[in-house]
């Protein structure tokens, strides 16, 4: 068994090295090794894909055989949503940013969070609803080592910062909150951030339902193309822009479905690559600007019951070049070559 697994892994190191070398050497290592070129130009990527060949999923349309599986998977499900007036459901948010150094190694961490009660107020439309939303904790802390545990501190004003939510005209980037309550550039911009993440898993659900209608089943997948401009992201005072956004090809796939909190879930596969980040935010203490691409892939729960999300989570790195500067001091360059990304959302019980 040893022999084994030390064999198994100096092929992965081998392989791994392989890969690196090839990147490296690209089309001089193919003619050193003997390869044979091409004779006709290479076939070009559409703006905007960012892998040349597309995944292979581990779920497809293909149906199911034998009668009693084929009840359960073969079937066509609604996400419409379905609710009373009044109808109250609260959520626990957290955003970990893991920094890491041009070796990949971690440097630092921030974390946000908290929690967010959401209630439906109308049903405009057959299936859709108007809802409150409304923050009621929302805490950040920040490490400058990384392997210290962050310690999250309440906002203070964050508290009570709400809007109306409509899923079919909803600003998913600029959303509509009174965020410059807060009084802080960046702790404003950063619970409007937040709002966008809890918010994005609904534009996820939203697509599905409007692509598939009521006859949803597993297998599909949805393919939506990078955004023809990048978009404005206002400040929390709504003075001037504090960023840009421009999502790449974002592909939804219908996985499976599973259970969560004692509810049946439809579960929902995303991925967008490439997509265009920047930042330029400050307060008196500090200003920082950055730039970088975007890569995340995620899933998340959608309730069968009545179409809620359930739960949700996103995942992936952000490479960048930023600066900061400290004091009215300067930009400069900072040594953390990017972020990688981790977004939880889950339903939890009403407080008491």
């Amino acid at each position: 068994m040893g022999k084994a697994l030390r064999k198994s892994a100096g092929w992965a190191m081998l392989a791994t090295l392989g890969l690196v070398v090839g990147a490296v050497a690209g089309p001089s290592a193919a003619r050193a090794a003997g390869a044979e070129q091409p004779t006709v130009a290479a076939a070009q990527m559409p703006e905007g894909q960012v892998w040349a060949i597309p995944m292979a999923f581990p779920w497809d349309e293909q149906e199911t055989k034998g009668r009693d599986w084929s009840r359960l998977l073969n079937r066509k499900f609604d996400l419409a949503r379905k609710g009373k007036v009044g109808e109250t459901r609260w959520y626990e948010f957290r955003r970990e940013n893991v920094m890491y150094d041009r070796t990949g190694k971690p440097a630092n961490r921030m974390v946000t969070q908290g929690r967010v009660r959401r209630q439906l107020r109308k049903e405009e439309q057959s299936g859709w609803w108007r809802e409150q939303v409304e923050w009621r904790s929302f805490a950040v802390a920040q490490t400058q080592r990384p392997t210290e545990m962050p310690a999250p501190r309440e906002i203070p004003g964050a508290v009570g910062i709400g809007f109306d939510y409509f899923p079919t005209q909803f600003d998913y980037v600029n959303i509509p909150g009174d965020f410059s309550k807060i009084g802080d550039e960046i702790s404003g911009y950063l619970i409007k951030v937040a709002s966008m993440d809890v918010f994005g898993f609904d534009a996820i659900a939203m697509a599905v339902r409007e692509r598939f209608k009521d006859a949803i089943q597993i297998g599909q997948t949805e393919r939506m193309p990078r955004w023809q401009q990048t978009v404005g992201i206002e400040k929390a005072t709504k003075q001037g822009d504090a960023g840009q956004y421009r999502l790449g090809e974002l592909i939804v796939s219908v996985a499976g479905i599973t259970r969560r909190n004692g509810e049946p879930c439809l579960v929902l596969w995303f991925s967008a690559d490439g997509n265009e980040v920047k930042q330029d935010v400050s307060n008196e203490q500090m200003t920082m600007r950055m730039h970088g691409t975007e890569y995340f892939r995620g899933e998340m729960a959608v309730s069968l019951l009545d179409g809620h999300v359930v739960a949700g989570e996103l995942f992936g790195p952000l490479p960048w070049v930023m600066e900061m500067g400290f004091g009215g001091q300067p930009p400069t360059e900072q040594p953390v070559a990017g972020v990688i990304q981790q977004v939880s959302l889950w339903e939890v019980p009403a407080p008491k």
